[in-house]
């Protein structure tokens, strides 16, 4: 077995990193942001969206109409999810994300 190797610093031009923020693509305008930036979707079995689901395949949005209408107005299938998703369930997600004011 090899000796371990010392860790390196945490620096950047001798700065040390301010934290760890997880990265995140949007399924509407797919631009990757903070994912406290994003709204987390899943896809239940029967293929209906659900908002802030913590389990299972999910994907993001972010929190403006711009990218929830970008997100209906593309295809069906989405890499995140590894399934199809409908025209109606993305209308039905978006009309839950207005109820909810998120934006």
């Amino acid at each position: 077995m090899l000796p371990k190797r010392p860790r390196k610093a945490n620096l950047k031009n001798g700065v040390p990193k301010k934290g760890h923020h997880p990265q995140r693509i949007c399924l509407g305008c797919g631009v990757r942001d903070d994912q406290n930036n994003l709204i987390r979707l899943t896809v239940t079995d029967q293929g209906h969206l659900k908002i802030d689901g913590n389990q299972g395949r999910g994907g993001y949005l972010h929190q403006n109409r711009k990218c929830w209408q970008a997100f209906l107005s593309r295809k069906g299938h989405y890499r995140a999810f590894h399934v199809e998703v409908s025209r109606a369930h993305k209308e039905n997600l978006i009309q839950e994300l207005e109820r909810r004011n998120w934006e």
